[in-house]
């Protein structure tokens, strides 16, 4: 095994040290950086109009270099436009029906200790009593499980957003240092490639396209599968006639966001509602979301999420638990994304530490092509 010089050991520690330094650091301050991840996020979806707008315009912007920061502008303004319009027009529909359905809540309630007297009553006349115990202890732990699953994740993640001044601070920053992220983009990326040995930053680039790939896909890809679930929702409880279908039509595509369980957490609402309104429309209103669903995951989930997260729903499943966890809601947002990050940029790495190791852009588009990677030791 050849030997390590004294100046490589040096530098090798150096960067040991710093890497420790940077993430402690990070670690730190996750709570006041909180802003600035959010601020990446939009960076990614309005990075596209952005670079479209500044392709589009006229030659002497570029020459007077005013191009990009127009374009930067311009999106700032159709971002305003856009928020405003649902201020001005969608805010107040959901409010006027908040405003019913609090009028409307003890009725509702009676309504449901109504169908659950006449529940417990044909279940204690038809069930035997060993299997209520049995069915009463299973619901109780499970009960007790999701209560305590809701506390850990509301408190971490309320701990994680208000424990510092500085995410209120950040959030007025934002659109600032926005500004210069997008306006600087490239200078941005050479920068931080710069801060590495110059015999790594051909792999720092590889995985950092690896991380882009997944990370732009999968964000673009959900808000478009929370806007296309939460309107069709929309219209399918208004067509079939549930109250405040705006509500719980808002409600599914909020819920879009965490995968495989959130169709189903965002449905249960609409179900019980139309339950409580009229029961034969709850049959209904689960079967529309039934095909919402399965529209979404046959025909828009491959052509808007690609193939940049391919995992298994039970690798999924324990992704979301571990997120909740360690960051609460937070964490089950971004653990899918960052779980598909750790995958490819490990198969890059096994790619690239193999007796004969692929060239780093070779390894990059062995894992975009989606080519199998054999494992071993």
């Amino acid at each position: 095994m050849p030997s390590i010089s004294p100046q490589r050991r040096n530098r090798l520690l150096l960067w040991g040290a710093m890497f420790l330094l940077v993430g402690g650091v990070i670690w730190a301050a996750r709570a006041a950086l909180l802003p600035y991840i959010l601020g990446l996020l939009l960076a990614y979806i309005l990075l596209p109009l952005v670079n479209w707008l500044d392709r589009h315009m006229p030659a002497k912007f570029h020459t007077w270099r005013v191009a990009r920061p127009l374009a930067i502008i311009l999106t700032y303004l159709l971002l305003f436009v856009v928020v405003a319009g649902i201020v001005a027009f969608f805010i107040p529909l959901v409010i006027d029906q908040a405003k019913v359905l609090i009028e409307n809540w003890p009725g509702l309630i009676s309504r449901m200790q109504d169908y659950s007297a006449r529940g417990w009553g044909w279940y204690t006349e038809n069930i035997p009593v060993d299997w209520q115990l049995t069915i009463e202890t299973n619901l109780r732990n499970l009960v007790d499980d999701a209560l305590n699953a809701l506390q850990t994740g509301l408190v971490a993640t309320i701990t994680t957003v208000s424990s510092t001044m500085s995410f209120f601070l950040g959030l007025v920053v934002i659109p600032f240092w926005l500004f210069y992220i997008l306006q600087d983009e490239e200078r941005v990326k050479q920068g931080v490639l710069g801060a590495f040995p110059q015999q790594l930053r051909d792999d720092v680039r590889c995985m950092a396209r690896l991380i882009d790939d997944v990370l732009s896909a999968y964000i673009r890809g959900q808000l478009l599968l929370v806007l296309f679930v939460g309107g069709m929702a929309t219209i399918a409880l208004t067509i079939i006639g549930v109250p405040f279908a705006l509500i719980l039509g808002l409600v599914a595509g909020i819920f879009e966001v965490l995968p495989y369980i959130g169709p189903i957490l965002g449905a249960i609402p609409a179900i019980i509602v139309a339950l409580l309104a009229d029961p034969v429309s709850a049959i209904w209103v689960a079967g529309a979301f039934f095909v919402i669903q399965q529209v979404e995951n046959l025909v828009l989930v491959p052509r808007i999420s690609g193939e940049s997260v391919k995992l298994h729903p039970a690798l999924v499943m324990v992704a979301l638990v571990i997120g909740n966890e360690l960051a609460g809601l937070l964490g089950m947002l971004v653990a899918v994304p960052v779980t598909a990050v750790i995958r490819d940029v490990f198969k890059y790495l096994y790619l690239r530490f193999l007796e004969e190791p692929l060239a780093p852009d070779e390894a990059l588009t062995s894992i975009r092509s989606g080519q199998d990677v054999q494992l071993g030791v």
